[in-house]
């Protein structure tokens, strides 16, 4: 979300990443593709401020909020981006809360890009999707 288009041809983008996996590692945090990387873990409070120096705190434990997450049956996932305030939350449990003021590295706007990582064949589901302007 948030996200810039890189390559049109080969439908690449970078930006703000709500992760969702069939494993048990990366669903609910926020990842920047094609940018700064890994930005929260799961369970993970995290200021980043002007500088780009980051203040992680942990208010869940990431194993608690996996065992929250259905393997094999859908997920509702919410992402809650206001200003510089983004937030991930699956099946209305928090897994994020991140305060972005790094300029140039931050974005305020963008399109939204639903994302199939490399690999073998499978199968991605969506439905149900709603923008809600805040």
């Amino acid at each position: 979300y948030r996200a810039k288009v890189l390559d049109e041809a080969e439908f690449v983008v970078g930006g703000y990443q709500a992760d969702m996996e069939a494993g048990i590692n990366h669903s609910g945090i926020l990842y920047e593709e094609k940018g700064r990387g890994i930005l929260a873990k799961r369970g993970q409070k995290v200021a980043i401020n002007e500088s780009g120096e980051k203040e992680v705190t942990e208010f869940a434990n990431s194993e608690d909020l996996q065992a929250k997450i259905n393997q094999d049956e859908w997920n509702s996932y919410r992402v809650v981006a206001k200003g510089e305030h983004l937030e991930h939350f699956i099946n209305e449990n928090k897994t994020i809360d991140v305060i972005d003021k790094e300029p140039g590295k931050r974005a305020s706007s963008g399109i939204i890009a639903l994302q199939v990582h490399k690999g073998p064949d499978m199968v991605v589901r969506y439905k149900n999707m709603v923008l809600k302007p805040l």
